[in-house]
């Protein structure tokens, strides 16, 4: 099997060197080529949370509102040029732009903002209609003033929308899901192909609507799951931009004179959840022990080569985060004595670990597996295929899983998720669930970040539903010359301007 993906990927770099070959002699084209470790989850946009759909989301749609890129966390015009907010945060009226254009040509108004929206009235297994539990409905006012009304307060529209691709009303009217066989945004480029597992092809919109001489003339999205073969195609020029790449191949890159490393801390951490509505992990006693069993500081050091121990679910950089707070050290002896007085029984646990998510995600779960057995948890690790992974946690099918938290611009994106929805299964408590949702009602931002951190302190104090280990840095590797990009915390980078510097 592995040998079949090596030659699946050689062959995709070949392909490349061909195409960039003949364009360079012949149209003389730019073509931007970005690889990540795993591929696109689905092509309709609402129904996701993978950071690879959104990478491409910005290429192909736009949103009402977007993230500013100075801070990551505030809000600037896009399809709506300027918005009103009612005094309790129930109503939000945006007057939209004129003059806008999908790519089969259909104009963008009111119509498409109310059938995007009332689409997670109406489809409620949308993976991203639990950030929509509280909307009422769209009203249009004319064809470019909307209402969107909430049954409940809600200070979260504005993060929400910013992540919410806008759809061609009429034409998802007609197609509905078979529209993202071929999906139409209003974005700076238009969709060309989609390989599963290999590569994806999009295409400048010379129709743009917002300034696109700095757009290059093709994208193309890799799948390439193995390090290695990201780092040598960037290494000979194959790739521009390499994502999902490890401090420890930074020495290679630095003796290249071709190419540049971009990094920064990373809004995601990564956690050990627990199935904590099954013993032994009912125990609070059993929970404790696992968590001070682990080498976070080790992790950091010795295999990360960068980052921080983490000190809560809310990570450096976000709304919330607590300064004062301070990591958890690793205390072998109290580990054992609690994992004595607890209700374990020795019989082993599984530790689900998903393949391409996490950096050197097989060395980090030994290092778990490593410091639980050493206090006496016998723990059997499970390396998974991506696919495989979802559906088994989707299923709570586990006893624990490893995984990262993703971030788009509001910590509120993950609570919504992991604790309110419970969407993989750890068995959240009712208490944090009402936590949860309270804040995303509250005003007043300074009582919110109360309600966050208190949160925030009920999971450290009963270690459950996860335990927050560490946070890590995002490592890039690009072509010298290209420009454009804006790198985020969240991931989830800008490449729809990337493009080689004439």
């Amino acid at each position: 099997m592995k040998r079949f993906i090596n030659v699946t990927i050689l062959l995709v770099l070949l392909t490349l060197m061909l195409v960039s070959s003949c364009l360079v002699g012949f149209a003389k084209e730019q073509v931007i080529t970005f690889a990540r470790a795993y591929d696109i989850q689905l092509m309709d946009p609402n129904d996701n949370f993978s950071p690879a759909n959104n990478i491409l989301e910005y290429l192909l749609y736009d949103r009402l509102v977007d993230f500013d890129p100075e801070t990551g966390i505030d809000f600037i015009p896009a399809l709506a040029t300027e918005w009103k907010i009612s005094p309790d945060a129930k109503e939000y009226t945006f007057k939209l732009r004129k003059g806008i254009r999908f790519h089969n040509g259909e104009p963008f108004n009111a119509e498409c903002v109310k059938v995007t929206l009332e689409r997670f009235l109406h489809e409620k297994a949308l993976r991203r209609g639990m950030l929509w539990t509280d909307l009422k409905e769209v009203e249009i006012v004319d064809d470019y003033t909307v209402i969107v009304k909430f049954s409940e307060i809600n200070v979260m529209c504005l993060t929400t929308l910013a992540s919410t691709p806008m759809l061609p009303a009429k034409a998802f009217k007609e197609k509905g899901v078979a529209l993202f066989d071929n999906p139409i945004g209003t974005g700076a480029f238009t969709f060309g192909y989609w390989k599963h597992g290999q590569d994806a092809l999009f295409n400048k919109n010379p129709d743009y609507w917002r300034e696109s001489a700095n757009v290059a003339d093709k994208f193309i999205f890799l799948t390439l799951p193995e390090p290695s073969t990201r780092l040598s195609g960037v290494l000979t020029g194959e790739i521009s931009i390499s994502d999902y790449m490890t401090a420890d191949q930074i020495p290679l890159i630095e003796s290249s004179p071709n190419v540049e490393v971009v990094r920064g801390l990373a809004w995601d951490q990564v956690y050990l959840a627990l199935k904590t509505d099954i013993p032994p992990f009912t125990d609070i006693k059993f929970r404790q022990a696992i968590a001070l069993a682990i080498d976070n500081e080790g992790i950091i050091k010795n295999i990360m080569r960068g980052g921080r121990v983490a000190t809560g679910f809310i990570p450096k950089g976000m709304l919330g985060f607590d300064d004062s707070l301070v990591p958890l050290k690793q205390d072998v002896e109290k580990a054992k004595q609690l994992v004595k007085e607890s209700i374990y029984d020795g019989r082993t646990l599984n530790l689900m670990v998903p393949m391409g998510w996490i950096p050197f995600e097989k060395e980090v779960a030994q290092i778990i597996q490593s410091g639980l057995k050493e206090v006496g948890i016998n723990v059997e690790l499970e390396i998974l295929e991506s696919s495989t992974f979802k559906e088994k946690r989707a299923a709570g099918k586990y006893d624990m899983f490893l995984n990262e938290d993703q971030h788009m611009g509001d910590i509120d994106f993950v609570l919504q998720r992991i604790l309110a929805a419970d969407v993989h299964k750890m068995g959240v408590s009712p208490e944090l669930k009402m936590l949860v949702l309270d804040q995303r009602r509250e005003v007043d931002i300074q009582k919110r970040i109360a309600m966050l951190r208190k949160i925030e302190s009920i999971m450290n104090a009963d270690f459950a539903p996860l335990i927050t280990l560490y946070q890590f840095e995002y490592v890039l590797f690009q072509q010298k010359g290209i420009t454009g990009v804006k790198y985020y915390g969240s991931k989830t980078h800008d490449v729809r301007y990337a493009h080689y510097e004439e």
